[in-house]
């Protein structure tokens, strides 16, 4: 019988400008474990994970945001 390891949910820091007002927010994205699920932050990049995250400044409420860094969750 062998051992089953278990995946559990990789986090990253998205942190992301707002076009109108400049202010910088950092957003936690939990990727499920799977497969194709990535492992790291390169990977992330390569993944379609990002593609399909919206944004929404909480002080302007503008919808226009731009990525400028990604870090591992636990990182600060």
């Amino acid at each position: 019988m062998g051992l089953a390891l278990r995946r559990t949910y990789r986090a990253f820091s998205l942190h992301i400008r707002c076009e109108n007002c400049l202010r910088e927010t950092t957003r936690l994205l939990s990727v499920p474990p799977g497969d194709d699920a990535p492992d790291d932050v390169d990977e992330l990049m390569g993944s379609g994970f990002l593609s399909s995250m919206s944004f929404r400044c909480s002080h302007c409420d503008c919808v226009i945001g731009q990525l400028f860094g990604i870090s591992d969750g636990d990182e600060q």
